[in-house]
């Protein structure tokens, strides 16, 4: 270990070691909450892989320091052939994830399918045309009369709608904000933000508790886009990032996607506030909790103050949701913490936006 540490660094050394141990209790963490929840976050885990390809690429560089023992070499190695078949399976985790958080199941494709909805589902597709085809063949009877009196549907507790309605001039204000910095200022986080708070005011609901729902974590958003632009120091760091990468100010599709279903998983969780029933304000604030537990700080090659920063909005949302005097606002906050933590994985997931905070590390 002596020799090893005088040839690549003391400091180097005990950051590589690092990163392993905190990748290895992130890994151990992330197995053990979604064997509680019965839930798998696909973020977290697009996450986990970029971290898991960061470390793998580190690990492989130690193998070829100089004058390394050959039994370092060999654990090292064993390592990095551990990491590629974590690697090579966590993709296949995180399209399973995607497909159970968009409930394609054949249950839930017949359920759709009743709403006037598309089946995609392989096995639904081939069980509803075998039905048709017996229903053609033989002479039913209706079993409701259809000419009688229907009564009417129970009405959504909630809907996404094609366009956004800024009631409260968060989305222009936010826009007129970016515009003006980033003539100076890198504005791709920012942007991803901003689309956070487009897509929060997508949703609509007779609920009146809609207001609430969509105003306060917008608001919470708003203040992380001027922390950004113009507060110490995000405002220094993406003046700085300006001369390392050319302006962009336009998500990708897949970022995009990572927002539509942050958010959609943001109202699913208040269905029950939006409906008008009671909640387990303890069991929401429990799975905030756990959320927030696994808050995502990516490795040691990020830029940690800005996380820290989401990780404080995290942490106040999570207080307001446990003082809290009105149990639906209670939720609404339990609610924001996991949204943020879920916003949070997002950002590490996706390849340009981690590459930002790599590259804003001094």
């Amino acid at each position: 270990m002596r020799s090893l540490t005088e040839e690549i660094g003391n400091t180097d050394l005990i950051e590589r070691l690092l990163l392993i141990t905190t990748l290895n209790s992130t890994l151990i963490h992330f197995l053990i909450t979604s064997q509680v929840e019965g839930s798998i976050d696909p973020d977290r885990v697009d996450s986990l892989t970029q971290g898991l390809t960061r470390t793998r690429s580190w690990l492989e560089d130690l193998t070829n320091a100089p004058k390394i023992p050959p039994s370092t070499q060999n654990i090292v190695g064993l390592l990095v052939k551990r990491l590629s078949q974590i690697e090579s399976v966590l993709p296949k985790l995180s399209l399973i994830a995607k497909q159970a958080e968009d409930n394609k199941t054949p249950t839930a494709e017949i359920l759709s399918l009743l709403d006037g909805g598309e089946i995609t589902h392989p096995a639904v597709k081939e069980a509803t045309k075998a039905a048709v085809s017996t229903i053609q063949d033989d002479k039913l009877e209706p079993l409701v009369d259809f000419s009688s009196p229907q009564q009417a549907e129970p009405k959504e507790p909630y809907k996404k709608v094609g366009v956004e309605n800024d009631e409260w001039g968060l989305i222009g204000q936010t826009q007129r904000m970016i515009q003006q910095y980033s003539k100076r200022c890198h504005a791709l986080l920012p942007t991803f933000w901003l689309e956070v708070l487009r897509e929060l005011h997508r949703y609509e609901s007779s609920s009146p508790y809609i207001g609430d729902a969509i105003e306060m974590p917008a608001r919470i958003v708003v203040r992380i886009v001027k922390g950004l632009l113009t507060e110490a120091p995000g405002a220094r760091l993406l003046q700085d990032l300006m001369k390392k990468r050319a302006q962009e100010n336009y998500l990708d599709a897949s970022e995009i996607e990572r927002v539509e279903r942050a958010v959609s998983k943001y109202f699913s969780g208040l269905e029950d506030v939006l409906k008008g029933e009671d909640v387990n304000v303890q069991e929401k604030i429990l799975d905030a909790h756990t959320a927030f537990d696994g808050f995502g700080w990516g490795g040691p090659d990020l830029e940690k103050r800005l996380i820290k920063r989401i990780n404080q909005r995290c942490e106040e949302a999570m207080q307001n949701a446990e003082t809290g005097s009105d149990p639906q606002r209670q939720v609404i906050y339990a609610e924001i913490t996991k949204l943020l933590c879920k916003l949070q994985h997002a950002i590490l997931a996706e390849p340009r936006l981690r590459e930002i905070l790599a590259q804003m590390k001094p």
